[in-house]
């Protein structure tokens, strides 16, 4: 795992893992790694993973950032042991993946060497791993002493839930004269609802298509937390008229599965047909013994399989937020004369913003800012088609408002009716600084000149995936030197704070006014500053994205 030690300027140090595809450095709190020095800029820095190799980037940081003492220009590879400064705080990459392995290796050798085979407890069965119960009279509580001890060691072997119940269900079968085994746990979602698990006849491995329990008897376990032993059905005045009778049932035992007495999630039940079995007390006596040896290794069971599902759960949401950070631009392109920013910050684990810069190959620069309608993984997967989608139409070298025609196709053929895309796409000639641009029902971007005037960018149509036929209109401007462009998602224009009160358009305006002479990052860590001094401690409500584009200087013309 590699992870990297962070050293405060006041002496203290933490450690960070670089679990992330990419981790950000900075003063600000949206930073994955957040650090109070007053020399750091608010997203100083970024380490990103590829493969099994770490790259340090500074991202437009006002007072850099170095790498073992030299100034960090462009993405640079780190080795473990090496040093990054940002301002007064010390940052040492470490890399032990090698060690860890050496370190497992050795572990499980030690285990293994340290198993005494004289000592060991043998948990497998030829057959049935209960089939000596049957050999005890149970006539003592020493008999039912050794039960426990017996069926302790049987459901050792078992490890999920459905293993477990169907071994407490063979136990049953072995321990009393049933013909009929069924297992219930109560559904935690709903509550009340009951959930057959195991549904078993004696002799038979298929499980019944169809169960009928009284509900008298459900109430009496789930309800009251009672046992229920009935030897003769068919004369018991509790269940006249009821399943029970119906079926022609004798012998009914009917057990708690619970390890709180306030809290029972489930019941054994058992039954029998036939005159020859007729069910007694001491049957119940040990079906209640079993079920409380059981109902803490199915409880046990039931809190594995929720955890195997979460950490399903957590790995593949993991592996979809490296995905989907994998779909961003690696570093902004570098063009003369021109300064190229984007940052994105999910609302959750993973968002339904897209950004990108794709370079031409006749030296144009495709700018794109998209927003997938709702959030999470319905929002990230639609946002990965609206990726495809685009850098295919880019290789296939289609001009601006055919790509946005063609991914619009696509879209309303592919997505469900309630979906759609906010998009703008621009195409910037860096030589002349002409900016072609379609915005497809996305937030106006904000073209601030280097007067101070702000204008907005709302040449387009509807949003992608709507209308198949959908007509766009494409608008053109021309940068000048100090001119800025900012391209925002909702999740800054309508970012609320504690006041339920939205950031808005005019004071995202003024912070672009006021700071139209910095560069292109330092307009960003504005926005961002600006931002966060608003919302305050109130939560995100969406994806917050931002893509900055600043022309410096005039492009030097081309050598003959």
């Amino acid at each position: 795992m590699a992870e990297i030690v962070v050293t405060h300027p006041n002496g203290n140090a933490e450690r960070f893992p670089l679990s992330r595809l990419k981790t950000t450095i900075g003063r600000s709190a949206r930073s994955d790694i957040c650090i109070p020095d007053a020399f750091a800029s608010r997203l100083h820095a970024e380490i990103r993973q590829e493969g099994g190799s770490f790259f340090l980037s500074d991202l437009g940081s006002a007072n850099g950032t170095r790498y073992n003492g030299s100034l960090v220009s462009d993405s640079l590879p780190i080795q473990s042991g090496g040093e990054i400064q940002i301002g007064e705080t010390r940052i040492r990459f470490e890399d032990a993946s090698l060690e860890q392995k050496s370190v497992s290796a050795t572990l499980i050798a030690d285990a293994t060497n340290a198993l005494d085979p004289s000592k060991t407890i043998s948990l497998s069965f030829k057959k049935n791993p209960t089939a000596d119960i049957m050999d005890s009279s149970m006539s003592s509580r020493t008999d039912l002493m050794g039960l426990i001890s017996k069926v302790g060691v049987a459901l050792l072997s078992s490890s999920g839930l459905d293993e477990t119940l169907n071994q407490v269900a063979s136990l049953v079968f072995e321990a009393v004269p049933a013909e009929r085994v069924i297992l219930m746990l109560r559904d935690e979602k709903t509550g009340d609802k009951m959930e057959v698990k195991v549904a078993r006849v004696r002799g038979q491995e298929n499980p019944l298509d169809e169960v009928r329990i009284s509900r008298a008897i459900m109430s009496e376990v789930m309800e009251k937390g009672q046992s229920v032993l009935t030897s003769d059905a068919q004369q018991d005045p509790r269940f006249a008229g009821q399943t029970l009778v119906l079926q022609g049932i004798r012998s009914v035992l009917a057990v708690p599965l619970s390890v709180d007495e306030r809290h029972v999630f489930g019941l054994i039940y058992a039954d029998s047909p036939t005159h020859q079995h007729t069910f007694n007390g001491e049957h119940l006596d040990i079906l209640t013994t079993l079920a409380s040896v059981a109902s803490i290794r199915v409880e046990n069971a039931s809190l594995l399989d929720e955890r195997i599902n979460r950490e399903r759960m957590e790995r593949e949401l993991e592996l979809a937020t490296e995905i989907q950070q994998r779909f961003q631009p690696s570093g902004p392109p570098s063009v003369e004369g021109y300064e190229f920013q984007g940052i994105s910050f999910s609302c959750y684990e993973i968002g339904g913003d897209y950004y990108d810069f794709i370079e031409r190959p006749n030296g144009n620069i495709l700018v794109a800012l998209g927003d997938v309608s709702g959030k999470g993984t319905a929002a990230a997967l639609l946002m990965s088609s609206l990726h495809a989608a685009i850098h295919a139409q880019s290789s296939a070298q289609a001009e601006l408002d055919r790509i946005i025609v063609s991914v619009n196709e696509y879209l309303a053929e592919n997505t469900p009716a309630n979906r759609f895309v906010t998009l703008f796409l621009a195409e910037l000639d860096p030589k002349g600084g002409v900016l072609k641009f379609i915005n497809a029902g996305h937030n106006p971007p904000l073209l601030g000149r280097a007067d101070g005037t702000v204008e907005q960018l709302a040449s387009g149509g509807l949003p992608l995936g709507i209308m198949p036929f959908a007509e766009y209109d494409m608008g053109t401007i021309e940068m000048a030197a100090g001119d800025v462009l900012v391209i925002y998602s909702d999740g800054v224009s309508e970012a609320n704070n504690l006041a339920e009160e939205e950031f808005g358009l005019d004071r995202l305006s003024q912070v672009i006014r006021g700071n139209i002479a910095r560069s292109a990052s330092g307009i960003r860590d504005k926005v961002e500053s600006a931002l966060s001094e608003f919302t305050g401690t109130a939560p995100a409500n969406d994806d917050i994205t931002l893509v900055i584009v600043k022309k410096v200087a005039e492009a030097k013309a081309a050598t003959p």
